[in-house]
């Protein structure tokens, strides 16, 4: 990643698309989690490539990219969230659409699994649990996109694990 970054910054314009190619399956699976039409995901994602698009020679630490853009995503999504929606409903509108970047078969059940065992948590714990476990990002990392205090995330895993 952050030789494509190196690379972008260098004038190298298919680097970019390399990188979100990359990241593409995590950008929607993140923005699924918070909107449940398919437009406003689309929007989300798309608004935020466009911020990196427009931004990526302003970051001084590559390795810290995947954390800023995720972080954009989840403030465009909130931003779609706070103007269109009424009240948090997260639901699974059908199994072809959460199956949408699936590679294979044992993936597609490993995405409906884990969207069905979140599907009753609130909106932040669905975030700091989908990048803890599907994107594995430390807690450390997840309080910096969320920001939280490290701590608090700790606390919310230990609560589930409880539960």
């Amino acid at each position: 990643m952050e030789e494509l970054i190196r690379r972008f910054k260098e004038g190298d314009i298919s680097a970019f698309d390399e990188l979100i190619i990359s990241l593409q399956s995590d950008l929607y699976k993140i923005a699924r989690m918070r909107l449940s039409c398919q437009d406003d995901i689309n929007d989300a994602v798309q608004e935020t490539i466009i911020q990196a698009y427009k931004n990526i020679k302003k970051i001084k630490e590559p390795h810290y990219f995947k954390t800023w853009i995720i972080k954009v995503l989840i403030n465009n999504c909130n931003n779609i969230f706070k103007k269109y929606y009424k009240k948090e409903i997260i639901k699974l509108e059908n199994e072809e659409e959460i199956n949408l970047y699936a590679n294979n078969e044992e993936e597609k059940i490993e995405n409906l699994d884990f969207y069905n065992l979140i599907e009753k948590l609130n909106y932040k714990e669905k975030e700091a649990i989908t990048l803890y476990y599907l994107f594995e990002f430390t807690t450390k990392e997840i309080s910096k996109i969320l920001k939280e205090l490290e701590n608090t995330i700790k606390a919310g895993f230990r609560e589930q694990k409880e539960n």
